[in-house]
């Protein structure tokens, strides 16, 4: 190697060398000196920050990691989910070991503070808003941290910060003095905020109490989401109001300023009478309130970034909307707008500066702090003077009207005068008109008796119609199942076909029997004979109204079957299965004797009864979870006891004596024509049976129908 070769690569290893001193000197962090203990020191331009965008580290993991500078005196963080790292070392220069560690940032959502032990390792504190307020060692809604020092003593401590909100750092240390010092102060001044506007709430609400103006009513509301905002950004609420809610404590922030716009555009809506300067404007406040909805759908979801940009995107437009709706209603002519457009103002300050000082172009101090709380508390003083320049206005409007209407009335009295005698001669002419209108009114008294019995009429042809209407559903209601269990019988119909091709019948004849198996087979079949069975009755049935309607215009009796009725609700209960839902059915039939009837009606009797039963259920419980029906039939001395029981809704003891009048119903208008319990009625009397009802309210409805096994000819069919 030539001399001058080992030269050049000396000065390389030279300079490599004072690279890397400069660089571990650009990124050590600089410790801390505390020396004057009678103020706090912000220490935010001192520390240094390690992005955890893993969020998985551990304090172990993080010490050897290189941590930035911080290069401002609050650093911003912005809204992320990463966890950041924040490194301390302090050298405490006093004679004063009890120090404090401040971060006076209430909202965020989880903190860990780490301090060194003797043995080496780290002590941690777990805090923020993920935790009851309870837990705290301090009862203040920011954190305090014990930093134990002695003089000359230098300790390096470590905090880990995450939250869904757009993150800060103010962050001080000093002596307990100095900290309570500054922390009583502080909340002076937000007492003060905070009685200024629960006076604002008192005052107007007794306004509205006493004047019942709308205006004051939404005026309480938007202030009190302004106040719950605003305590809620300084952690007030999180100490007083729901310190044991951490959820409520995160949710909040999302959740109240998006309340606080839809309140204040819905108060300036009222407020300045929009809706009658301008509809548009008016309703434009509904479609700009859907940003805020959207806002808090999407924190609950987790997208605490979008939702907090959308959030303020739209309290920018809200603003904008709220001051160009002030002006122009100003400009035409409302003075009260004059008050409530100098109001928004103000507040609108105070949010610009609060939200620039958020996204980091106005440092973070007590100033920027404060401007919101400052802002909203003149804008509620202004908007009260605002209110009550309003009722001067009225009031003036008033008497104006007042004197309006008195000049009126002297113009109607004599218009009234000279109207009289003109009234007079026409009461003889009306007197003759009104003796022909009498004999016109005999004669339309002769139409509407017609009229009645045409109406008459129309009720008998209804009666039919709803007659005729439950066999025809018999029928279409089996379509649907019978389509399906002729696809599954056509499917292994299918594979019976495949054993001509097959060169191993046995193994089809396997996937055969699995194949059925599956379908359940044996059901199916069982399943087809009563759909076809319930098809083929639907028809009979309808085929019986319609040779009815023929035998009521001849006066033929009925034909009558010995029938045993156990058949029948049980072709029914197929029948309607679609209709049951989730509703349970019980079934008790006992061993009964045939009894002479027309099994369509008594099945009619039993469709009608179990539809109103299903009725009752639904209008109790709407999913039907608990639903039951219970269907009994037992033997009586010389008749069959048919009972319906369900647990809906029940009847009310004072129209029991009203159920079977024809049309009468406690359905809704279109869910009923109140001619079903009449139909009932009258096929249980055409079988010289009878009807019990007993009923509960909310506890459920049992319907006794005993009808003869012997029917005795009545004459009627």
């Amino acid at each position: 190697m030539t001399p001058r070769l080992k030269i050049k690569l000396l000065l390389c290893n030279l300079a490599t060398l004072i690279v890397f001193c400069l660089s571990g000197q650009l990124f050590a962090a600089e410790t801390i000196e505390f020396k004057d203990k009678d103020k706090s020191m912000n220490i935010g331009g001192s520390i240094s920050i390690f992005e955890d965008a893993s969020g998985t580290l551990t304090i172990d993991d993080v010490i050897s990691k290189e941590f930035i500078p911080s290069t401002s005196p609050v650093p911003n963080l912005g809204i992320t989910k990463s966890h950041f790292w924040v490194k301390i070392p302090i050298t405490n220069k006093t004679d004063n070991d009890n120090l404090f560690l401040e971060l006076s940032l209430a909202i965020i959502d989880y903190i860990e503070f780490y301090s060194p032990s003797e043995n080496g390792k780290f002590s941690v504190i777990k805090t923020g808003e993920e935790f009851i307020f309870e837990n705290r060692k301090y009862n203040d809604p920011n954190y305090l941290f014990d930093l134990h020092l002695s003089k000359e003593e230098t300790k390096t401590y470590y905090l880990k910060i995450k939250s869904n909100e757009a993150v800060q750092i103010p962050i001080k240390i000093g002596t307990k003095t100095a900290i309570y010092s500054e922390i009583k102060i502080r909340d002076l001044l937000s007492g003060i905020y905070f009685g200024i506007m629960l006076v604002m709430i008192l005052y107007n609400l007794f306004i509205y109490f006493s004047t019942r103006d709308k205006s004051y009513l939404y005026y309480v509301i938007y202030i009190i989401c302004i106040l719950l905002t605003q305590t809620s950004l300084q952690g007030y609420t999180f100490q007083y109001i729901w310190p044991n809610k951490p959820l409520l404590a995160q949710y909040s922030l999302f959740i109240l300023p998006s309340l606080s716009s839809i309140t204040g555009m819905f108060f300036m809506n009222v407020f300045l009478r929009t809706k009658e300067y301008s509809k548009k404007l008016n309703n434009l406040a509904i479609i700009l309130s859907i940003p805020f909805i959207l806002s808090i759908s999407l924190s609950f979801a987790g997208n605490y970034k979008i939702s907090q940009l959308i959030m303020e995107i739209g309290s920018g437009i809200v603003s904008i909307y709220i001051l160009v709706t002030a002006i122009l209603i100003l400009r035409k002519g409302f003075s009260p707008a004059k008050y409530f457009l100098v109001a928004w103002v103000i507040f609108l300050i105070g949010v610009t500066i609060y939200i620039l000082k958020d996204f980091g172009v106005l440092p973070f101090n007590n100033f920027t702090r404060y401007t919101m709380q400052i802002g909203s508390g003149i804008e509620t003083i202004l908007l009260s003077f605002a209110l009550a320049a309003r009722i001067n206005i009225y009031r003036k409007e008033k008497e104006e009207a007042q004197d309006k209407t008195v000049e009126v009335l002297k113009e109607n009295e004599k218009i009234i005068k000279d109207q009289n005698i003109v009234l007079e001669q026409k009461v003889e002419e009306r007197t003759a008109e009104l003796n022909q209108t009498l004999s016109d009114l005999k004669e339309t008294q002769s139409q509407l008796v017609d009229a009645e019995k045409m109406s008459s009429l129309g009720q008998l042809t209804a009666g039919i119609a709803h007659e005729i209407n439950n066999p025809i559903n018999f029928v279409s209601s089996n379509i649907t199942p019978l389509r399906q269990d002729i696809a599954d019988v056509n499917t292994i119909i299918a594979k019976y076909e495949e054993l001509e091709d097959s060169d191993n019948i046995p193994e089809k004849l396997k996937e055969i029997d699995a194949l059925k198996k599956e379908l359940d087979f044996d059901y199916l079949k069982t399943e087809l004979s009563t759909i076809i069975d319930g098809i083929e009755d639907g028809a009979k049935r309808t085929t019986e109204i319609v040779s009815g309607l023929r035998n009521f215009s001849r006066l033929d009796e009925g034909e009558l079957k010995s029938v045993n009725i156990n058949e029948g609700i049980e072709s029914t209960l197929i029948l309607i299965k679609n209709k049951l839902n989730r509703i349970k059915i019980k079934k008790k039939l006992g061993n009964i004797p045939n009894i002479e009837c027309n099994p369509g009606k008594i099945n009619q009797i039993v469709m009608n009864l179990i539809d109103n039963a299903i009725y009752a259920i639904d209008k109790k419980d709407m999913e039907n979870k608990n639903g039951a029906i219970e269907v009994i039939t037992e033997s009586g001395s010389d008749s069959i006891i048919l009972t319906i029981k369900d647990n809906g809704i029940g009847i009310d003891e004072a129209i029991k004596d009203k159920l079977f009048d024809p049309f009468f119903t406690t359905k809704d208008v279109g869910e009923g024509t109140g001619l079903g319990l009449s139909i009932v009625r009258s096929i249980i009397d055409n079988h010289n049976g009878k009807i019990t009802v007993n009923s509960i309210i909310n506890k459920g409805t049992e319907m006794i129908v005993e009808i003869p096994i012997k029917r005795k000819d009545n004459g009627e069919n």
